[in-house]
């Protein structure tokens, strides 16, 4: 197999390739689907591959600088894309690395990438909610490594199948990259969705997998991560109570928690975040791209 070296330079020719014809010429080796067709900063995108005849498999894609696992599902090949609040809208060159009689190949195509306006919000609120002495920000600090620790593993097994489902039955008062300023000081977009849910109610885990955290944390509360595989988490916070220990296998559907106000709320109510390879992405897109 090549190196990632010498991956990253074929991908360089291919590029200039393209920009010389076109994209004409370029031997249709896969049809790629894409769900949507045009994804947005921010979200998902979804892609399943179709190889043109028997023998090819992918290994992986490439869409800029970022490499994405794929995986084998009833037949089809698929894999998930995201991309992140900081990514740059416009065409991304995104490649197919495949094997074919043993030979390791690249299928070159392009994938555009929309904007998308995120919401502002701004508070004023007692300073000690938007500053921490050195005791409570050292708490703070380890439960933010304690998550990235959590969402950093990526096995090569999706648990996961689609749809993902909301784990409440409710809508979203807060959205994901709410780029939120308290007293006039700019803090991190919102990582996640805030969701109605009333005190004591039922939190399903969006979909199957491995719980790889349960911790009470400074400001999320008591909060669950499930590992789907693939380098994909879903996080869930601010749990009244908690019904899932870590290491256990969850399917999809089950109650792994209450919803509640530990941690740092005002009130009751779901914070649901994804993180998809170690970046924060929309999950309310996760649910749309995996609904058939």
């Amino acid at each position: 197999m090549r190196s990632s070296h010498a991956f990253v330079s074929l991908l360089a020719v291919m590029v200039i390739f393209l920009l010389f014809v076109g994209g004409q010429g370029v031997a249709a080796d896969f049809t790629v689907v894409l769900r949507p067709e045009r994804p947005v900063v921010g979200g998902f995108l979804l892609m399943e591959l179709v190889p043109s005849k028997a023998g090819i498999r992918p290994l992986s894609v490439r869409v800029g600088k970022s490499e994405y696992p794929v995986w084998l599902d009833e037949g089809k090949w698929f894999t998930l894309v995201g991309f992140p609040l900081d990514t740059k809208p416009g065409r991304k060159m995104t490649a197919v690395r495949y094997l074919e009689g043993g030979a390791e190949e690249v299928y070159p195509f392009m994938v555009e990438v929309a904007p998308k306006e995120y919401p502002a919000e701004y508070l004023k609120v007692p300073e000690k909610m938007v500053s921490f002495g050195p005791k409570i920000l050292k708490r703070v600090l380890a439960d933010q490594a304690a998550i990235r620790k959590a969402c950093a593993k990526v096995s090569r097994k999706a648990f996961w199948t689609p749809p993902f489902l909301l784990p409440v039955d409710s809508e979203v008062k807060s959205p994901f990259g709410l780029r939120r300023f308290f007293n006039g000081k700019p803090r991190s977009p919102h990582s996640g969705v805030d969701m109605k849910a009333a005190l004591g109610t039922p939190v399903r885990a969006a979909n199957g997998g491995m719980v790889a955290l349960v911790r009470d944390c400074y400001l999320s509360g008591n909060t669950v991560v499930i590992d789907h595989g693939m380098g994909l988490f879903t996080l869930y916070a601010h749990l009244s109570s908690v019904k899932v220990r870590q290491g256990e296998l969850v399917e999809k559907g089950q109650v792994i928690g209450l919803a509640g106000k530990s941690g740092r709320a005002t009130g009751p109510h779901l914070h649901w975040g994804v993180s998809y390879l170690g970046k924060r992405l929309d999950p309310i897109s996760l649910v749309r791209v995996t609904s058939r």
